[in-house]
């Protein structure tokens, strides 16, 4: 049993979770109409964009290493490999990724083959709108 810190998420602010680009364009693409035309007239008003760093949930995360004395599992922009050690080192025991290994299936593989290996993923955050019709990286 392990908990997972995360930062949720809304209809009002749903970038906040992910961070990056909001991809407005492809939502829009994979929208009917009218939300087609919604999202391309008030998309970019409503949607807000926040600044992607690597392990961007990891400051708030550690008030909560610090706190609990249970298992946690750190969210939020890890696809490094020294991300992770950091995160372990720092006591949490485990760490989640999801848009690198959406780019890279293998990742986790090649890290534990060669710790210098690098993930591609750009953060673009394009696979988002790929929910709708089976999630992928769309640059994969």
């Amino acid at each position: 049993d392990a908990l997972e810190l995360t930062a949720g998420s809304s209809l009002l602010n749903p970038m906040y979770l992910f961070r990056g680009e909001a991809p407005l364009r492809e939502f829009a693409a994979a929208m009917p109409q009218p939300i087609r035309l919604g999202v391309h007239l008030v998309g970019g008003k409503l949607i807000r964009s926040y600044p992607y760093q690597e392990a961007y949930l990891l400051e708030s995360a550690r008030q909560f290493r610090a706190a609990v004395k249970m298992p946690l599992i750190l969210l939020g922009g890890v696809s490094q490999r020294e991300t992770m050690d950091l995160a372990m080192d720092e006591g949490f025991q485990f760490v989640a990724m999801a848009r690198a290994l959406l780019r890279e299936p293998d990742l986790l593989n090649r890290m534990q083959a060669d710790a210098r290996t690098r993930s591609l993923c750009i953060h673009c955050n394009k696979c988002m709108p790929t929910i709708f019709s089976g999630t992928h990286c769309v640059l994969a």
